[in-house]
């Protein structure tokens, strides 16, 4: 099978059994479409994230914006429109070893990445407010607060963000302009989201790691598990470090740290690679897809 016949099944409605009944299709879900949802989540998170958090506080505003705009906006939208849900949300053909060497890969890369913002910190100081802001909501002081906080910041985020980014809208980008736009694209859209210039790079680069896990495999799951892993050691090491050694006091790590880490990464991607081959998921219907 070529490329080309492959870009166009990617482009065909999807028909296959998932999460959501088949039916008609009133039109593809396309760049143009996804963009629009961006945009849409750009000014729904700021108005109705800043409305919730006058209400309740900043750690219920975090959990309902993102079970409401991250997840049931894009699963009503799937109702209506042929945003391929069937086909990203299958679960991935991704064997044991697939899914050490992706965990391998991954603890390289957030190393490596962590140092970014010690760098752009450096650079562009971050405000004395926005520090204490997010010192304040990482805090857990008991076990109980620790476990909250895992569900509002990396299990439901892990969840909803990629549904949204490495779902509807890498899909969206993925039917107009091919995969590599679809993965560089939604790298840079996910970053912009989170609003934070100290972090932008680095969310770069892991957006397109989660890009490249979608890619290859077909499904948003082992982004999933990659995305809520990474913000449970980054939560883990925040909360549990002491105060002298807190995460938010920013520090480079030491080259050879940063050098094993850079050879974990590599390693764990080769093996990676190595299990899922060139677009190994079947696509719907038992076709030859992702």
């Amino acid at each position: 099978m070529t490329d080309d016949s492959i870009q166009d099944q990617s482009r065909m409605p999807d028909t296959g059994a998932g999460f959501l009944p088949a039916g008609p299709s009133p039109g593809l879900w396309d760049f143009g479409r996804a963009l629009l949802f961006f945009f849409f989540l750009v000014g729904g998170t700021i108005a109705v994230g800043v409305a919730l958090l006058l209400l309740f506080g900043f750690k219920a505003s975090a959990l309902l914006t993102e079970l409401g705009l991250y997840l049931m906006v894009p699963y009503l939208l799937s109702r209506f429109l042929d945003t391929g849900w069937q086909q990203w949300m299958r679960r991935p053909h991704l064997s044991l070893g697939g899914w050490m060497s992706m965990l391998l890969a991954l603890f390289g890369l957030g190393v490596l990445i962590s140092n970014i913002p010690v760098a752009v910190d450096s650079v562009y100081p971050m405000s004395e407010e926005y520090r204490e802001f997010f010192e304040t909501f990482l805090r857990a002081d008991s076990t109980g607060e620790f476990i909250v906080l895992l569900v509002i910041a990396a299990i439901v985020p892990g969840i909803c963000e990629e549904i949204t980014f490495r779902g509807l809208i890498h899909q969206g980008i993925r039917t107009t302009f091919g995969p590599q736009a679809a993965v560089v694209i939604t790298g840079v859209l996910f970053a912009v989201i989170h609003l934070s210039p100290w972090n932008f790079l680095a969310l770069i680069f892991m957006g397109l790691f989660l890009g490249l896990l979608r890619e290859k495999t077909g499904s948003i799951w082992p982004g999933v598990v990659a995305h809520t892993v990474n913000n449970t050691l980054a939560l883990t090491l925040i909360t549990v470090a002491p105060p002298q050694e807190n995460a938010w006091q920013y520090d480079y790590f030491p080259w050879w740290l940063n050098l094993t880490a850079l050879a974990v990464l590599v390693l764990g991607m080769l093996l990676f690679l190595r299990q899922v081959g060139p677009r190994t998921a079947p696509g719907p219907a038992g076709q030859e897809g992702y």
